[in-house]
């Protein structure tokens, strides 16, 4: 099973400039991002470290990185997390559940767990 966190910016140049801009000028943020990456875009340490302790595997990828074969349904807001198990796809945590987690790793991985114990 693969955990599938989708940012909501573009990787390119222009969409982390476009992001940062958005975060500091527009008190804009993604709560994903700010899961995951320090104002500087380097990934954070408890990050990495619920990562390497988790028993499922995770896929960060921005909106200009989804694969085609996830249901378009499943994105239509952004920041999200959706669950893959082989062809199947499903909505784990919206962008209200994850900025409600306000970049905190512990609520994040305990909603998660949550949901996940659902399916």
């Amino acid at each position: 099973m693969t955990i599938i966190c989708i940012y909501n910016a573009s990787s390119t140049l222009i969409g982390e400039l476009n992001y940062l801009y958005k975060k500091i000028f527009q008190n804009e943020s993604c709560g994903m991002c700010d899961l995951s990456h320090n104002l500087t875009g380097i990934k954070k340490k408890e990050w990495k470290e619920m990562e390497s302790q988790s028993d499922h595997r995770y896929s960060l990828l921005h909106i200009n990185e989804l694969p085609k074969n996830i249901p378009r349904n499943l994105i239509e807001e952004l920041p999200c997390v959706i669950q893959q198990h082989e062809e199947s796809f499903n909505l784990l945590l919206t962008r209200e559940e994850l900025s409600s987690c306000d970049g905190n790793i512990k609520t994040f991985t305990t909603l998660l767990d949550r949901k996940l114990n659902k399916f």
